[in-house]
């Protein structure tokens, strides 16, 4: 549980409180709605804004450099199972069975409360979080792990080769060489490659072998050639791509509406990534529907829902078609009006021209008409004097 909203400058304090129940609304939502693959990958995403905030982070390699951060939990799809906007130093605590092992380990473990335990789920996730720890960690509760490691965190005793010494050019490119280490009962194989530059990675459930060729072109030939890679890279390279898809989807379709809030480009931004949650289920059952005629089809589909209309206050008004047409239906017998569900949908109701002129059916018109509704199928009129069509589906 998150503190209460309390005043700037205490120290358990929400930089998020405005948008907090959002945020934890749409976790809740993405992860009741759709079932954890086996393959997840873990990264940074950007929320792209010029909104002078000191909440606004700079990653260069990302396409917009300048926004608020975002730690995101994604499927191969694209799907976020999870997500977290970094809002600086917090006091968000781990709970009492987790252990601490830093602020971004700690956000690792809070992003992966939801994965179900023991059910051999696999993480991807680069060198910004991969520790030693965070594999141990993940391994206790059945979740295997791989991702690149910087070398200052592998220990004094690692007897992998520099990246001095792997770079010389007597080491041929596509050079790998593997260890395994053994860490309070756990294997960890850690495998050093060359390709342009020299690679580190880290797992436990996947090694070195066996090794594949990949193909690179090489400046001093001119040409391409085939070069040894692990079997751990690929991997890595084939599934470290989930959040990456997410934020495709997102630059091609957004809410490109301007605020100088900065929660509601936040709000925003959440929004766009709910729509493209739908949109991947949704694909599943019909897979070729486009993410452009999906958001269309979505617009126009809540531009013309209601889900409740609320009672006004006061006198009721005299002019009150639905009271009329149910007062109406007990004086006599007459031609049947569809429900206000259907009149009032914005859905298929054309204009047909009869044969025949019928008596007007909205309350309070005497006239003749031999306008018609296509889907209501009652005469209405619709001339230069009144206008009972659209009087009758408002």
């Amino acid at each position: 549980m998150y503190p209460t909203v309390l005043l700037i400058g205490h120290p358990n304090h929400d930089r998020l409180h405005k948008i907090r129940p959002v945020v934890v609304h749409l976790n809740k939502l993405f992860v009741s709605v759709a079932p954890f693959d086996q393959m997840l990958s873990l990264d940074e995403q950007m929320c792209s804004t010029k909104v002078a905030h000191f909440m606004k982070q700079y990653l260069p390699n990302k396409p917009h450099k300048w926004g608020f951060k975002l730690f995101v939990l994604c499927s191969l799809s694209g799907y976020a199972y999870s997500f977290e906007i970094y809002s600086g130093k917090q006091n968000v605590d781990n709970l009492s069975d987790e252990p601490d092992i830093g602020v971004v380990g700690n956000t690792v473990i809070r992003l992966c409360r939801s994965i179900p335990r023991k059910m051999n789920h696999i993480l991807y996730f680069d060198n910004f979080y991969t520790s030693v720890p965070l594999l141990y960690y993940l391994w206790t509760q059945g979740i295997y792990a791989l991702g690149t490691i910087q070398r200052n965190r592998l220990g004094k005793n690692c007897k992998l080769p520099g990246v001095k010494d792997f770079m010389k050019d007597s080491i041929v490119r596509g050079t790998y060489e593997e260890q395994v280490a053994d860490y309070e009962g756990l294997n960890i194989s850690v495998t050093c490659w060359k390709d342009n530059k020299v690679v580190t990675l880290a797992s436990t459930y996947v090694g070195s072998e066996p090794a594949e060729t990949v193909n690179r072109y090489d400046k001093k030939r001119k040409k391409q050639i085939s070069i040894a890679c692990p079997k751990i890279v690929k991997d890595y390279n084939v599934h470290m791509r989930g959040v990456d898809l997410m934020d495709s989807f997102l630059g091609r379709y957004k809410i490109r509406i301007k605020s100088r809030k900065w929660y509601i480009r936040l709000f925003y931004h959440m929004v766009d990534m709910a729509v493209i949650n739908s949109w991947i289920l949704y694909k599943k059952k019909y897979p070729n529907l486009t993410l452009g005629d999906y958001r269309s089809e979505l617009a126009e589909t809540l531009c013309s829902y209601k889900k409740y209309d609320t009672n006004k206050r006061g006198r009721p008004s005299s002019n009150n078609v639905e009271r009329e047409i149910e007062a109406k239906k007990h004086r006599g017998p007459a031609k049947p009006v569809p429900p206000k569900d259907i009149r009032t949908d914005s859905i298929g109701h054309d204009e047909k021209r009869c044969s025949a002129k019928n008596r007007c059916k909205l309350p309070g018109c005497k006239g003749f008409s031999r306008t018609e509704c296509v889907k209501c199928k009652v005469a209405l009129c619709h001339n230069k004097n009144r206008n009972c069509f659209a009087v009758f589906h408002s």
